[in-house]
């Protein structure tokens, strides 16, 4: 055994060069990232509107069938029956969104959100900043103008649709910036 009083300065050089790690995986070396690909992104979203959809064009069909607002009990029937599925449609979807970082398209298309550090956006991140925050500041300008907000929203969805192609940016959109999130492949 060396006795480090011989020279102290030396000897703990030589204790801290032993204890170095080679190729530490913390090193600021960026994470890659397997993105999800424009196309599943563009997919995700459109599947995600298709059951919103669908319930607005079965409960415009049935209304009128029902006699319209003078139908009476079945019209009204028809008109809560459509809302509770909205909202319970919208409640399941915003509770997966919280939990798993998906949204009802995402899921089926295998892909989800994740924060820079690569942990679930939970329910602030992904719903009340990337969705509901991001949505907001349209309807607020709208409310200013709605010619305005129109234009603004118009603008944003381009840029939005031109920023998923933008690999060297990791595709992220607008929502993906003000909430620091990545969509990538599950």
């Amino acid at each position: 055994m060396q006795d480090f009083r011989e020279n102290p300065n030396e000897n703990l050089r030589e204790a801290y060069a032993s204890t170095e790690v080679e190729n530490d995986p913390f090193d600021d070396a960026e994470m890659e990232l397997d993105l999800a690909s424009p196309w599943q992104r563009i997919g995700a979203r459109i599947l995600d509107v298709l059951p919103f959809a669908a319930i607005g064009i079965v409960a415009g069909i049935l209304l009128p069938l029902m006699g319209g607002t003078d139908g009476g009990g079945a019209a009204m029937l028809v008109a809560i029956i459509a809302v509770g599925a909205f909202i319970g449609l919208l409640i399941y979807n915003l509770v997966i969104m919280a939990r798993d970082g998906q949204s009802i398209g995402k899921k089926i298309l295998d892909i989800r959100v994740i924060t820079e550090d690569g942990d679930n956006p939970g329910f602030v991140k992904y719903c009340l900043v990337r969705e509901f925050a991001y949505n907001v500041i349209f309807f607020l300008i709208g409310m200013i103008s709605k010619t305005l907000g129109d234009l603004l929203a118009v603008i944003a969805s381009i840029a939005c649709l031109v920023m998923l192609f933008m690999e060297s940016r990791n595709r992220q959109t607008l929502q993906d910036l003000l909430a620091k999130t990545f969509v990538i492949k599950n």
